[in-house]
């Protein structure tokens, strides 16, 4: 498992970073002429079985293109990422879990909160605006089921939340919105809601360096492994 803190000496390719849509307007805050972006449909971690082949089918494409270092706006995702690798790239990855910690900013608060506050059903923006919110689900299933089965499908689902807490990273204007979205959420669940203050520090490094701990970075021909990940 390589690890370095930046980028190699003397590499002036570009960067090429794949990610999850959800998070594109926090990446994007950090523009850098040296790096491309692709954002891959958030319905995508949904179907962990699916994520590696996606990934892998863009990495191969651009296998022998001129870009430096490839990087991956994604955590583990239920073993999403196991087995991607670069050919003839080194392969840059967030070692956590999930993306909550790049939204909270670090794996520290992600270990805090998800410790102190179990049965946590976390929002942001982007999943707001994606349909990840409790009613969106609910209208959707009702499109399904009858009022009935929707209802006891969404308690099913949701019976283990106590909180929703809501994520400001400060890429966001239009907070006043999210927050009535998700309160009504949280009301429409009968279960508490709160605010956390994330922040943007996990973006900027992903897409500008330095890239040591709590980075991982494979070299050419190494594949992503489970445990890579096990000790978080």
């Amino acid at each position: 498992m390589g690890k370095e803190s930046s980028r190699k000496r003397g590499d002036h390719r570009k960067r090429l970073i794949l990610a999850c849509s959800v998070m594109e307007r926090e990446i994007q805050r950090f523009q850098d002429p040296q790096v491309e972006y692709r954002f891959f449909d958030y319905g995508l971690h949904r179907t962990p079985e699916h994520m590696a082949g996606a990934l892998q089918e863009v990495i191969d494409q651009v296998a022998d293109e001129a870009y430096g270092t490839v990087v991956l706006g994604y955590g583990l995702c239920c073993n999403g990422l196991v087995g991607i690798r670069c050919r003839n790239q080194p392969l840059v990855i967030p070692r956590i879990h999930d993306c909550i910690a790049l939204f909270l900013g670090s794996v520290t608060s992600y270990r805090y909160q998800t410790t102190e506050y179990p049965g946590t059903y976390y929002l942001t923006p982007g999943w707001i605006e994606k349909g990840e919110t409790p009613i969106s689900k609910f209208e959707a299933y009702t499109r399904s089921y009858d009022q009935q089965t929707a209802e006891w499908v969404l308690h099913e689902e949701m019976k283990h939340y106590h909180r929703i807490a809501l994520i400001d990273t400060g890429a966001y204007h239009e907070w006043e919105s999210y927050r009535r979205i998700a309160r009504a959420n949280a009301k429409f669940l009968g279960i508490s809601y709160e605010e956390l203050k994330g922040s943007p520090t996990f973006f900027k490094n992903l897409v500008k360096g330095p890239w040591g701990d709590p980075f991982l970075v494979l070299t050419q021909g190494q594949s992503v492994d489970q445990g890579m990940f096990l000790d978080l």
